[in-house]
């Protein structure tokens, strides 16, 4: 049996990465539901200057694992803590059980911003969820390539990250090139865009992203990337589904003859 109703897990997620999905996992083992208080886009621009990606976009990619229950996007977070969103949840969700969850970076009482807040409310402090040791960092993410590149017609891309349920890719694409009309079954996608000027071609929809853009590709949308620049254009993908493969692409249109 469950312990606790709700565990609460606090934090940017700014990429999501196989850390988060390890303390996800061992939170849903406590608690009957996994509750995650996303830190604003204000509080990650005063962390590390700006954030890899907006808040409602990390939100929709947390809420697609199976183990997360909600998220909430936290907008009292001034106090660069998550004093507030423990606060207000508490308040809305009375005589209910109620842990906080802290990574393996987080193994000292004393240095938990929320540990005060946790106690005067009764909410217990779990140490070690996702393992005692910090299996990867957001910060470091985009550095740790674990795989080669591999070539395509329209330039390359390389994995960055995977695990169960999801995949991280850094993808290069040639000026005047572009990727197949395509579909995924399986899978989701999140564009983030680093260097460069693309065309997304979207169901019925077309759009220009630059530098700093971003967009979401829902399962089963038809969709297309195509570098409109006069340089490469570099994006991070982040896949989420229940099947990430190289083989689930459904094409429609290529400039490359692979249909």
């Amino acid at each position: 049996m469950k312990k606790y109703d709700y565990a609460l897990l606090s934090g940017g997620f700014d990429p999501v990465h196989i850390g988060h999905l390890a303390m996800i996992k061992d939170a849903s083992k406590i608690a009957k539901e996994v509750i995650i208080l996303l830190n604003s886009d204000d509080w990650l621009t005063r962390k590390k200057g700006k954030p890899f990606m907006d808040a409602k976009q990390r939100a929709i990619i947390l809420q697609e694992f199976k183990n997360v229950s909600n998220v909430i996007i936290q907008n009292k977070d001034t106090d660069n803590s998550s004093n507030q969103a423990i606060i207000d949840f508490h308040k809305s969700n009375p005589n209910k059980t109620i842990c906080y969850c802290n990574g393996g970076d987080r193994s000292q009482e004393s240095k938990i911003r929320e540990s005060e807040v946790c106690k005067k409310l009764d909410i217990d402090l779990q140490f070690g969820i996702g393992g005692v040791h910090k299996i990867e960092s957001s910060s470091s993410l985009i550095k740790n390539h674990i795989e080669n590149s591999e070539e395509r017609p329209w330039g390359n891309f390389k994995i960055i990250a995977k695990g169960k349920g999801y995949q991280i890719k850094e993808i290069n694409i040639k000026p005047g090139r572009k990727q197949s009309l395509q579909r995924h079954k399986h899978r989701s996608e999140y564009w983030q865009m680093i260097k460069g000027k693309g065309k997304v071609y979207l169901e019925d929809s077309k759009c220009i992203l630059d530098e700093n853009d971003n967009i979401f590709i829902p399962q089963g949308d038809i969709h297309r990337l195509e570098n409109i620049g006069s340089e490469i254009l570099t994006l991070v993908e982040i896949q989420i589904g229940n099947k990430i493969s190289e083989e689930d692409i459904e094409r429609f249109e290529d400039d490359y003859g692979r249909l």
